[in-house]
C-alpha cells in the first residue's frame, strides 16, 4: 500500500509543479484515502488549499501534518503563511521561527519569516531573515529586492540603492527591482533617477500600481498636476481598494479646483473610514469649496474634536473664515 500511496503524491507533486492544482488536489486525496496519517500528503493538499486561498481547508490539513510529524519544517513554513493571510500575524511569526530553527537552510522558510517580520514593522529581523537566505542563494534577485526593501525601510537609503541595482544586474525586466529602485531615489528626493527606474518598471509591466502611483507622486513634486491625476485615476481604477491612492488622488483633484470629483472619492473614503483625520479635513474643504459652507464647516469642527494632526489646521481655516 505504501508504494501506492507514494504514487499518488509523486503524481501530485508534478501535477504541482505543472501548476495543475485541480489535478495535485485529486491525487493528494487519493493519497490520503489510502493512508490518512500520511503528514506529506496534509501538508502538500495544505499547500494546494492555501494556493487557492481556501484559508480553513489549508489550516486544517496543515495541523495534522503537524500532529503526525512535529518536526516537519515544510509544514511549519506554510502554516505560518496561511495564518498571516488569516490575519494571525503573532501565531505565523511563532510558526515561522519554529521552522527555520527546524530546517536553517530552508530558503523558503526565512523568506516567509522575512516577509511577516517586514509586515509587522519588524525591519531589522526581515533585514537578518533576508540575509540568510542571500547567503543560500545569493544570485536569486527576487531574495536581493526583498532585502532591499528591508533595507530602504531603515532609512539607509542608499545601500538600499546598491542592493536593488544587484537585483537587477541579474535580471534587467525584475519589474518589483525596478519599482522599488525608483521608490527609493524618490525618497532621496533624486526625481529624475526615480522617474527613469518607475518608467522602466512600467515599460516591464504597465500596470505595476507601486510604480505608477509613485510617478505620480514625483509628478506632483515637480508641479505637474494634471500628469499626477492621471497617474492616481488609474491605479486607482486597476485597485480600488487602495485607499491611500484615492486619497493622493482627492487632495489632488481638490488643489485643482475640482471639488465635486475630489467630493466623490471623498465620500467613498469617509464610509470605510468614518474617523479618518485626513478624510473629514479634506472633506470639509471640498464641501467650503462646492459652496456647502455650512457642512464644510461642520466637517472642520469634527476634526478639531479630535485634537489629531489636522485639528489647528481645521481651526485656523474656522476661525478666519
Amino acid at each position: 500500500m505504501m508504494n501506492a500511496v507514494n504514487e499518488h503524491i509523486e503524481r501530485g507533486v508534478k501535477a504541482h509543479l505543472a501548476g495543475n492544482l485541480l489535478k495535485a488536489e485529486s491525487a493528494y486525496k487519493d493519497a490520503l484515502s489510502l493512508d490518512g496519517g500520511n503528514a506529506t500528503a496534509h501538508n502538500n493538499i495544505g499547500f494546494v488549499y492555501g494556493q487557492q486561498q481556501r484559508w480553513n481547508q489549508a489550516l486544517k490539513h496543515l495541523k495534522i501534518a503537524l500532529e503526525i510529524q512535529p518536526d516537519m519544517a515544510m509544514a511549519r513554513t506554510n502554516l505560518g503563511q496561511v495564518l498571516m493571510n488569516m490575519g494571525n500575524a503573532e501565531e505565523s511569526l511563532r510558526q515561522l521561527e519554529k521552522a527555520v530553527e527546524l530546517g536553517p537552510r530552508d530558503i523558503q522558510a526565512w523568506d516567509n519569516l522575512a516577509r511577516v517580520r517586514l509586515h509587522t514593522g519588524n525591519f531589522q529581523g526581515a533585514e537578518y531573515a533576508w540575509m540568510r537566505a542571500v547567503e543560500m542563494a545569493p544570485e536569486d534577485p527576487r531574495l536581493l529586492t526583498r532585502l532591499g526593501t528591508a533595507v530602504a525601510a531603515q532609512r539607509r537609503l542608499k545601500e538600499a540603492v546598491r542592493i536593488f541595482k544587484r537585483a537587477l544586474e541579474k535580471e534587467p525586466v525584475n519589474t518589483e527591482a525596478w519599482a522599488q529602485l525608483g521608490v527609493t531615489h524618490f525618497l532621496r528626493e533624486d526625481f529624475g533617477s526615480a522617474q527613469d527606474a518607475l518608467k522602466n518598471a512600467l515599460r516591464i509591466d504597465p500596470q505595476d500600481s507601486t510604480a505608477l502611483r509613485h510617478l505620480g507622486l514625483i509628478h506632483l513634486a515637480r508641479g505637474k498636476t494634471d500628469d499626477a491625476i492621471d497617474a492616481f485615476q488609474r491605479v486607482v481604477e486597476w485597485a480600488p481598494e487602495d485607499e491611500g491612492t484615492r486619497l493622493d488622488l482627492a487632495v489632488t483633484l481638490l488643489s485643482a479646483h475640482r471639488g465635486l470629483e475630489a467630493l466623490t472619492h471623498l465620500d467613498n473614503l469617509a464610509e470605510v473610514e468614518n474617523n479618518n483625520e485626513r478624510v473629514m479635513f479634506y472633506r470639509g474643504l471640498a464641501l467650503r469649496q462646492l459652496g456647502k459652507i455650512q457642512q464644510g464647516n461642520e466637517q472642520l469642527t469634527q476634526v478639531t474634536e479630535l485634537n489629531g494632526e489636522y485639528a489647528d489646521r481645521a481651526r485656523e481655516i474656522l476661525t478666519t473664515s
